[in-house]
């Protein structure tokens, strides 16, 4: 049933601006001809001398680091590996608010005390600014035992941080840089785009070959420059990532390694259809997509321009914009939270795709009309720490609705979806604020997810 559902999707005729970035060009049909294992003369991914060890060599050269270790089991995996390679139990680190989930489960796993920077936002649109340097640098100080630290860059909707000015800092201070580039693996093709982590100094950066580049959906890279360091992450993927690598998608990485290595001109078609887009979207009267407003914010340092924030300004909701969308114009994005959509764009959409939505937009931005809309809500606030994540996780607990739990210590991270990143993270102090915080997303109709899928309910320690 799968796939068939699969294919009559494919067939819809509806164009996808969302990842995968290979945006289905390929031939339909599933490989089984090239699905095997680890037999004779085809390698092995945890103990690579041969083929395997080659497709690491071209992705290093290509994306400019010593190392380059192939993942299939997406950005998550490196980012378990690289931080259990970079720290040891009980290790105090480092991390960014509005980290990916898995940059949590890995200070779960590896029982690591946390302490966070909590960005600003860029005025008016409750998206996450940069890191600033300033920002990492007094946290350091107050935590000169810091092992490690952990940043997005660039966020989901492609805002970069100051990657050079913060590994210095971080090296200053005896820390490691760990750098989640998962939406970033476009950057080192075309100078309209930030440089990438490892080129900046980061100790390491997981990318994702799948989000913006022509490659299947699980498929990642994990970089560094570090000789020692890359030897236990070496080891460290052997632990997290599965022992039978799926040579289907170890396949598409090469693929995708060998349309990089002559893709100047395709990069060129990409960012010069990103400006006509974002030119023909300066006539749009009541929807606008985010430019000058992140380019010229003083907490931005830099920006993806292939990220396409589409705002409804008071006219429709983000929902409302991306169901519009979807339904009336067979176009598909990202995600939606509070006043805006998010298309994603890759190097492989085509010049119909760009003019199918701004056409889309046009017409919609023609029927608009003010209203009341609830604005994009971002987290603003850090809650109290009580324990460790681990510790919390591993105290008994019982359920509370979420109403009746002011006071308590969250047993589990309660956060809305999309994004997904924390509210609440457990070990933290549900207080009036957070409170505060989900019964406005409730009512801008985000959905908030919990660990055990039955919020309002919520675990808490007892």
């Amino acid at each position: 049933m799968l796939y068939e559902k699969l294919k009559d999707y494919a067939n819809s005729g509806t164009y996808p601006f969302h990842m995968p970035g290979h945006k289905r060009i390929a031939e339909s049909g599933l490989p089984y001809e090239i699905d095997i294992t680890e037999i004779d003369g085809f390698d092995n991914l945890h103990e690579p001398c041969g083929c395997l060890a080659r497709l690491q060599k071209d992705a290093a050269e290509l994306f400019r680091s010593r190392y380059a270790f192939a993942l299939v089991n997406g950005s998550t995996v490196g980012i378990l590996a690289a931080t259990r390679a970079m720290t040891k139990d009980g290790d105090r680190v480092l991390i960014a608010r509005n980290s990916h989930m898995a940059v949590y489960h890995a200070a779960e796993l590896c029982r690591l005390d946390t302490e966070y920077i909590l960005p600003d936002t860029v005025d008016g649109s409750g998206i996450f600014a940069s890191v600033s340097p300033a920002s990492v640098e007094k946290m350091l100080k107050a935590n000169p035992e810091t092992s490690l630290v952990v940043i997005t860059s660039p966020t989901y909707e492609g805002v970069v941080s100051d990657i050079r000015s913060i590994a210095a800092i971080c090296h200053r201070y005896g820390a490691r840089l760990l750098v989640d580039e998962a939406h970033g693996a476009h950057f080192p093709f075309s100078d309209s785009f930030p440089k990438s982590a490892v080129q900046c100094g980061a100790d390491a950066a997981v990318t994702s070959l799948h989000k913006t580049l022509p490659a299947m959906t699980q498929t990642a890279l994990l970089l560094t420059n570090d000789d020692g360091l890359a030897k236990e992450m070496q080891r460290q993927l052997s632990v997290f990532e599965t022992s039978s690598p799926s040579y289907v998608l170890l396949a598409s990485v090469d693929r995708c390694l060998t349309f990089l290595k002559d893709s100047r001109g395709a990069f060129d078609d990409y960012t010069r259809r990103l400006l006509e887009f974002r030119q023909s979207a300066t006539s749009l009267r009541h929807l606008s997509v985010a430019h000058d407003e992140l380019i010229n914010a003083g907490n931005v340092f830099d920006f993806d321009i292939g990220k396409l924030c589409i705002f409804g300004n008071g006219c429709m909701s983000g929902r409302e914009l991306m169901d519009t969308l979807r339904s009336d114009y067979h176009l598909e994005l990202e995600m939606a939270l509070g006043d805006y959509a998010l298309a994603m764009t890759s190097v492989c959409d085509t010049d119909e795709g760009f003019d199918r939505l701004i056409n889309a937009l046009v017409d919609i931005d023609s029927k608009c009309k003010a209203a009341d809309h609830p604005k994009t809500i971002t987290a603003s606030f850090l809650p109290q720490k009580r324990c460790t994540i681990s510790e919390a996780l591993n105290a008994d607990g019982e359920m509370r609705d979420i109403d009746q739990a002011e006071g308590k210590i969250s047993r589990e991270y309660v956060r809305a979806y999309p994004p997904g990143i924390p509210i609440i993270a457990p070990g933290e102090v549900i207080d009036c604020e957070v409170l505060r915080q989900l019964m406005a997303l409730r009512t801008a109709g985000n959905e908030i997810v919990t660990d055990n899928s039955a919020f309002p309910l919520i675990s808490i320690i007892g």
